[in-house]
């Protein structure tokens, strides 16, 4: 065929076919930018050698624009092991508007939805990252604000990736490490990976740190002594040849009753052993993970199926139990003429534990494409778990004195003890999450500004859980229930200008987010929900965006009906001044109510270069809650005085346990200031210098300062407001985070950490007001790829698709310290009381084949 009738024809079947001399469309410009039919070249105009050109849109490109892309090599420079990792490192350049919601992930322009595999895949498996506009959220059936990231995956990729990591505390006195193996293949539209992982890591033990010794006297077998102190029996004495105020128990009265003379044997004896080595400020923590993927197209569909298990346990010590038991004189263990005290622990050297669990599992399917005009994604998941939590608490010491002091001879002082006499309680759970979500988009009409979008999305879901709680006292509770929920949304999405188009004016790109939605629980009636968002580009260089948002809430299902977790967290308590290892109760609170939120927000994106180099963020919000749920505060004297309920003390006043889990407020007003500046160099877009190097080293920082302005509590009508950022606090009003990193492939550096400013707490004791000194914490994470940098290290086989990695956590070794109006350090704020692991070290290793 002559080649300009090849070329006639071929204009004729590509609409988007350009004349010589014209260029492809650019990922910056506009889809109306393009050539109209004018430009083109008729049949008969088409000449031989005629140059033909067509445009076609990016491979996984979403339906909005991107804001920020980073590209393969820029991905590689920041050393990241998944997809995962990857997010939470370009967290800073993400952005989500104030918020602390995870981004909207899609996957080749496609939701992701139910599909949580693509973030243990490796980061090479990317071809490109995208953070979208903020109007992207929109259009995807999202609430305004929430940043949208598009994973643009390579589109033929095959890896197996075996890891090993080490981890220990600089300290000294825990140590850890993992094992993960994954395996990863693309080929097109269809994907599927398999990883697992395992996890352990040591128990820190009081004994590893130096911290004050506990109060009393700690034995590892027990012994008898008078119950006024001096001589235990005359009768004694006179058979060891001194007086005796002090005997271990027999070897044999385990077995049979004691006589004089065993005692007088084990004369002025004792076995004292060191308590912090049976008491752990952090317990020994174990995971295993397993998680697999597949997706395919189907049809005219694309179909993800993932499946997901986990177990993951921790173990606790809570300390040597010891028990004070009076045995009278008559008794049939005792060969005394008196009555003497018996000291002893429970079962030798057996500690009290804290012991917890939970297993997983959980599926879903998710179907994603178009029914005519609508774009429709349908997916469904179901998931299954198990919870066990233990706590000991320490030894009925009541019970076994009257079983002592009735004379019982079946019962045996000295010997082992039944598991009943301890004061324990287990609380065991299992639950079941069913879900579906169907979203629609449509293109309901085109404006002068753009196509307004309608997206509708509904969601369902049923929980069930089935709870038997023991507490302390033995006392079980058993509960079952099931709720359900129905939630929906209705967005529209409505361009109002756009720059560049005939009759916009000078206002340059506004659209405009209208949102409402409800849901509505089991047995109850509709929760209305509604916002707003205005988004105006008035310039390139510039964005504003606001938003207004009021919605009916109601607690979660997890907060409701949640299986509740016994564990020990280590506080301060400022009524006595001291650090407790209290009993910290998590869980679901079937008492909690509804609320009303009302949320205001402004913010402001300024990229004063005209491209991504240089960033800079401002960002005012606000919210008051009426009635809603919130987390339990830090115990400090004002919320122990607002929640009495929730505190439990002994009969000397030492706290014992907090119930932490959610509570309703009858109030909660907050206001926010917020402002970022974020750096990236070499500058985008920007020729390479002749003898410039191919792949530059490539910079970036980011520095983020959050200044809270308000933020008040009434927890109930008629008692007065908590501020929690007055002198009653301890809270700072200032924060700061840094990320700053340098690399390129094969080698890096990243370093980041937070600063809080300082605090004052009034009326926190005695000792008087708690001074809190601004505090910072520094992390720096290496890596490097031998074959990278190396020469001749790509022909090593073994160096081939290797990296190492050293990861440093809090690299100064930083803790927020106090100190009293006299300069004292109050007691329980010591160095390890604070923070006890301190600085730790990891080494990995990745091999990739």
């Amino acid at each position: 065929m002559p080649l300009a009738r090849f070329s006639v024809l071929l204009s004729l079947a590509l609409p988007m076919t350009l004349p010589q001399g014209a260029r492809a469309q650019t990922a910056g410009e506009k889809p109306g930018a393009a050539t109209g039919p004018q430009d083109r070249p008729s049949p008969a105009e088409a000449q031989p050698g005629d140059e033909i050109v067509v445009t076609a849109r990016r491979y996984g490109e979403a339906r909005v624009a991107a804001e920020t892309e980073f590209g393969e090599d820029e991905i590689a420079s920041h050393g990241a092991d998944s997809i995962q990792d990857l997010l939470a490192r370009l967290t800073p350049f993400i952005g989500n508007s104030g918020s602390d919601d995870e981004p909207v992930l899609l996957i080749n322009g496609r939701p992701a939805d139910g599909d949580r595999s693509i973030l243990s895949y490796p980061a090479e498996a990317l071809n490109r990252l995208a953070v979208l506009k903020p109007d992207a959220a929109a259009q995807y059936g999202y609430p305004p604000g929430r940043r949208v990231v598009n994973l643009v995956l390579k589109q033929h990729f095959a890896s197996l990736n075996l890891d090993a990591g080490m981890t220990a505390a600089t300290a000294g006195g825990q140590y850890g490490g993992d094992l993960s193996a994954g395996r990863v293949t693309i080929d097109g539209p269809t994907r599927w990976n398999v990883q697992a992982r395992i996890s352990r890591d040591s128990a820190l033990r009081k004994s590893a740190r130096s911290l004050p010794a506990a109060a009393g006297i700690f034995d590892g077998t027990g012994y008898v002594t008078a119950p006024g102190g001096g001589e235990i029996d005359p009768a004694l004495s006179q058979l060891a040849g001194r007086p005796v105020g002090l005997a271990a128990i027999p070897p044999g009265a385990a077995s049979q009753a004691p006589t004089l003379a065993d005692f007088a044997g084990t004369a002025d004896r004792t076995h004292p052993v060191d308590p912090d080595a049976y008491e752990t400020l952090l317990p020994s923590k174990r995971s295993i993970l397993l998680s697999a993927g597949v997706t395919r197209p189907l049809g005219a569909f694309s179909a993800s199926l993932s499946f997901n298990a986990t177990s993951i346990g921790s173990n606790g010590l809570r300390g040597l139990p010891m028990a004070s038991i009076e045995i009278p004189a008559g008794s049939p263990w005792s060969p005394f003429g008196n009555a003497v005290l018996l000291v002893r622990p429970f079962a030798g050297e057996r500690a009290l534990r804290n012991d917890n669990s939970s297993q997983t599992l959980g599926t879903s399917l998710t179907l994603t494409g178009r029914i005519a005009d609508w774009q429709v994604t349908l997916s469904g998941s179901y998931g299954r778990n198990w919870t066990d939590s233990l706590i000991e608490r320490g030894i009925d010491a009541r019970s076994v004195q009257q079983l002592v002091a009735a004379g019982d001879p079946a019962f045996n002082p000295y010997g082992p003890w039944s598991t009943r006499f301890l004061l324990a309680g287990r609380n065991r759970a299992k639950g079941d999450n069913l879900s579906a979500r169907l979203n629609v988009i449509k293109t309901a009409i085109d404006l002068p500004a753009g196509p307004l979008t309608a997206n509708f999305s509904i969601n369902a879901s049923r929980n069930s859980l089935e709870s038997r709680n023991g507490d302390l006292s033995g006392n079980l509770v058993v509960t079952d229930r099931a709720s359900g929920r129905i939630d929906g949304q209705l967005s529209l999405n409505v361009p109002l200008s756009r720059r560049g188009k005939d009759g916009a004016g000078p206002l340059g790109d506004l659209a405009l987010n209208l949102v409402a939605g409800g849901q509505s629980l089991s047995g109850g009636s509709l929760q209305k929900r509604f916002g707003a968002g205005l988004t105006w580009t008035p310039h390139p260089v510039l964005q504003l965006r606001g938003t207004l948002e009021d919605v009916e809430a109601a607690p979660s299902p997890e907060q409701l009906d949640g299986p509740v977790v016994t564990t020990i967290n280590r506080i301060y308590d400022y009524a006595r001044q001291e650090a407790v290892d209290a009993i910290w109760i998590l869980g679901g609170n079937p008492n909690l109510g509804r609320g009303r939120r009302q949320s205001r927000a402004l913010t402001a994106m300024a990229r004063p270069l005209a491209d991504q180099t240089l960033t800079l963020n401002f960002g005012y919000s606000e919210q008051v809650a009426k009635g809603g749920v919130a987390p339990f505060p830090e115990l400090t004297p004002a919320i122990e005085a607002a929640f009495p309920e929730r505190v439990t003390r002994d009969a000397g006043g030492h706290l014992v346990s907090v119930d932490a889990r959610a509570i309703n407020l009858a109030r909660d007003t907050s206001a926010e200031l917020t402002s970022g500046i974020a750096l990236l160099l070499p500058r985008r877009g920007k020729a390479t210098p002749a003898g410039a190097s191919a792949d530059p080293m490539r910079w970036s920082i980011s520095l983020n300062y959050r200044r809270r302005l308000k933020s008040e509590l009434l927890t109930r009508a008629g008692i007065p407001p908590i501020d929690q950022l007055g002198p009653d606090s301890g809270q700072s009003r200032d924060f700061v985070s840094l990320q700053a990193t340098a690399g390129k492939r094969g080698i890096g550096a990243t370093l980041n950490g937070n600063w809080s400013g300082s605090a004052r707490l009034r009326n926190a004791g005695p000792g008087g007001a708690y001074r809190f000194a601004p505090s910072s914490i520094l992390n720096l994470s290496l890596f490097v790829e031998p074959e990278h940098i190396l020469p001749g290290a790509a022909k090593t086989p073994w160096l081939k698709n290797v990296k190492l990695s050293l990861d440093i956590r809090n690299l100064f070794d930083g803790y927020r310290r106090a100190t009293l109006e006299d300069g004292s350090i109050p007691a329980g704020y010591t160095r390890y009381q604070i923070d006890p692991l301190g600085r730790t070290v990891r080494l990995s290793i990745r091999k990739r084949f």
